[in-house]
């Protein structure tokens, strides 16, 4: 377990989403540590790694929505509380 906080992404797209091209260019995110595609309410979550509530915001507004595609976010904070196999 760790003491460490993240935030989850939900990510909402236009029809104009890249949804089959490769999405390496996530890496060029320093911020952005793992990217699913995802079924249901929102079609992307991604799990970021930031410190303060206002580097999430400015991840969100300035990097995540210039992306043309993306129509709707919702952001939340996530703590490890529990891992299948590790140390009691």
């Amino acid at each position: 377990m760790t003491n460490d906080w993240s935030a989850q992404v939900h990510v909402k797209w236009t029809k104009d989403a890249p949804v089959w091209d490769n999405w390496n260019w996530l890496g060029e995110w320093k911020e952005v540590k793992w990217a699913f595609s995802t079924m249901g309410e929102w079609d992307m979550v991604l799990w970021v790694d930031v410190d303060t509530p206002k580097a999430l915001e400015e991840f969100v507004h300035q990097k995540l929505w210039s992306k043309n595609w993306v129509s709707e976010t919702k952001s939340t904070w996530t703590k490890e509380v529990w891992s299948h196999g590790a140390a009691a």
